[in-house]
């Protein structure tokens, strides 16, 4: 299958059909492009003009990042698509982080083994919920 991966935002419109697609809420165009607007980075993969994966990642750019929305069309999953999207905000990530610094995110139930082979782990149940990081 012949796709990129490239750095880049979709457009708001290009967003919602992804999330659209994964069963998650959709919003407004304007409430789209205000969270989009507040990304850090943002890496997306393309079939020709056809956005089939992404993934951004919201913080301070040094010391506290949060990976999110990450997703690959139903019909593209399992093609290392998403890996391939992770791989790309990872060394994104590590190339600005401060030593200590952590990536976060909240893995989709069943999907925990996917990022544990990216280097996250679990973080324990405790008063602030499940999640999953990585350090740098």
């Amino acid at each position: 299958m012949a796709y990129i991966v490239e750095p880049c935002l979709p457009t708001a419109e290009q967003w919602m059909a992804l999330r659209a697609s994964m069963g998650w809420a959709t919003f407004p165009p304007e409430v789209a492009e205000k969270s989009l607007n507040a990304t850090w980075y943002c890496v997306c993969a393309f079939d020709g003009d056809k956005l089939i994966g992404m993934g951004r990642v919201l913080g301070d750019g040094v010391i506290s990042f949060y990976i999110g929305n990450v997703m690959v069309l139903p019909s593209y999953q399992n093609e290392g698509v998403g890996k391939r999207i992770i791989e790309r905000i990872l060394a994104h990530v590590e190339r600005n982080a401060a030593p200590g610094a952590i990536a976060s995110l909240f893995s989709i139930k069943g999907k925990e083994g996917f990022y544990g082979q990216l280097g996250f782990e679990p973080r324990p149940d405790d008063t602030r919920g499940p999640g999953m990081s990585r350090y740098f």
